[in-house]
């Protein structure tokens, strides 16, 4: 009796000696949702028209050193993201309205890039600076930064400053009256485009 007595007081110490509290325990699920933003925006000069009706235009070209802001494109990017921006023609020349055959080359027209906003180059992006020529394959007018590119409007905030015919940079280095082009409304579509990296 006195074994039997033994193994039960034994037994129950056990369970008393192994007892644990009772723990409660919540599950929580926690999600995060980043919705891409990548926005630009052409607040103006969203049409350049060059009207050329002078001898000294088709010699010395409209717009030499970028300074009037008749021809000029303001565009913001806001991006959540580090960014390039590229531009190109959609036509491989430029195309007479008048009449179908009459072409004009790209680099009759050039430009180049300035920036207004808060950001810098090179601590935010990599402006060209210099002269570009108008193409049709695609050129990075602004490099972003890796971890430095992405942020608001008042950041990024640019201008590209149009000329034609005034042979700087890498433009045509042929004057419009050498070139004796005919005379047409000559038009093509430029496409800037927001590239994520």
């Amino acid at each position: 009796m006195r074994k039997l007595f033994f193994a039960a007081a034994m037994l129950l110490l056990s369970q008393v000696g192994f007892g644990q509290a009772v723990n409660d325990q919540a599950i929580i699920p926690v999600s995060v949702t980043l919705n891409s933003i990548l926005r630009l925006t052409v607040v103006s000069g969203g049409n350049i028209d060059f009207v050329v009706n002078t001898i000294d235009q088709y010699t010395n070209g409209i717009n030499n050193g970028g300074g009037d802001a008749r021809y000029h494109t303001n565009f913001t990017v806001s991006a959540s993201q580090d960014f390039d921006v590229t531009i190109r023609a959609e036509d491989a020349t430029f195309l007479g309205q008048d009449n179908i055959a009459h072409t004009m080359p790209l680099d009759n027209v050039g430009f180049d890039l300035i920036e207004n906003g808060s950001g810098a180059d090179p601590t935010n992006w990599a402006l060209p600076g210099a002269v570009l020529a108008l193409t049709q394959a695609a050129q990075n007018i602004v490099t972003g930064v890796a971890g430095a590119a992405a942020g608001s409007a008042a950041q990024n905030d640019f201008t590209i400053q149009w000329r034609l015919g005034t042979s700087e940079g890498a433009m045509n280095t042929n004057s419009l009256l050498a070139q004796s082009l005919d005379p047409d409304r000559y038009i093509t579509n430029v496409f800037l485009e927001l590239v994520p990296k």
